[in-house]
Protein backbone atom coordinates (compact mmCIF):
# COMPACT_ATOMS: atom_id res chain seq x y z
CA UNK A 1 0.00 0.00 0.00
CA UNK A 2 1.25 3.78 -0.59
CA UNK A 3 0.70 6.25 1.13
CA UNK A 4 -1.90 7.89 -1.07
CA UNK A 5 -4.15 4.76 -0.54
CA UNK A 6 -3.36 4.78 3.32
CA UNK A 7 -4.29 8.55 3.43
CA UNK A 8 -7.66 8.14 1.61
CA UNK A 9 -8.80 5.03 3.40
CA UNK A 10 -8.07 6.86 6.70
CA UNK A 11 -9.97 9.79 6.03
CA UNK A 12 -12.73 7.64 4.64
CA UNK A 13 -12.86 5.87 7.62
CA UNK A 14 -12.69 9.16 9.45
CA UNK A 15 -15.80 10.29 7.62
CA UNK A 16 -17.46 7.43 8.38
CA UNK A 17 -17.18 7.15 12.12
CA UNK A 18 -17.91 11.52 12.17
CA UNK A 19 -21.58 10.70 10.09
CA UNK A 20 -22.29 7.44 12.15
CA UNK A 21 -21.77 9.91 15.29
CA UNK A 22 -23.87 13.26 13.74
CA UNK A 23 -26.83 10.76 13.00
CA UNK A 24 -26.32 9.03 16.66
CA UNK A 25 -26.55 12.61 17.70
CA UNK A 26 -29.66 13.47 16.27
CA UNK A 27 -32.65 13.78 18.10
CA UNK A 28 -34.70 11.94 15.61
CA UNK A 29 -32.23 8.97 16.03
CA UNK A 30 -34.01 6.06 17.16
CA UNK A 31 -32.72 4.37 20.51
CA UNK A 32 -33.01 1.01 19.16
CA UNK A 33 -30.60 1.97 16.42
CA UNK A 34 -27.84 2.95 19.08
CA UNK A 35 -26.93 -0.93 19.68
CA UNK A 36 -26.16 -1.05 16.14
CA UNK A 37 -24.71 2.33 15.67
CA UNK A 38 -22.00 1.26 19.01
CA UNK A 39 -21.01 -1.83 16.93
CA UNK A 40 -20.28 0.19 13.25
CA UNK A 41 -18.66 3.00 15.66
CA UNK A 42 -15.95 0.36 17.09
CA UNK A 43 -15.75 -1.17 13.39
CA UNK A 44 -15.07 2.22 11.79
CA UNK A 45 -12.41 2.84 14.97
CA UNK A 46 -10.87 -0.36 14.35
CA UNK A 47 -10.16 1.29 11.09
CA UNK A 48 -9.12 3.59 11.80
CA UNK A 49 -6.71 2.69 13.96
CA UNK A 50 -5.14 0.09 11.52
CA UNK A 51 -4.89 2.83 8.50
CA UNK A 52 -3.72 5.36 10.62
CA UNK A 53 -0.42 2.71 12.07
CA UNK A 54 -0.13 2.22 7.93
CA UNK A 55 0.53 5.82 7.36
CA UNK A 56 3.09 5.71 10.20
CA UNK A 57 5.10 2.90 9.04
CA UNK A 58 4.93 4.40 5.46
CA UNK A 59 6.42 7.99 6.97
CA UNK A 60 9.25 5.80 8.39
CA UNK A 61 10.34 3.56 5.47
CA UNK A 62 9.55 6.69 2.82
CA UNK A 63 10.76 9.67 5.14
CA UNK A 64 14.62 10.85 5.11
CA UNK A 65 15.96 10.29 9.28
CA UNK A 66 18.03 12.83 10.45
Amino acid sequence: MNIETALEKLIEHAQEELHIRRHRDQEKANRAEHGHDEAKLLTSAHKLDRYAEEVLKLHATQLPRS
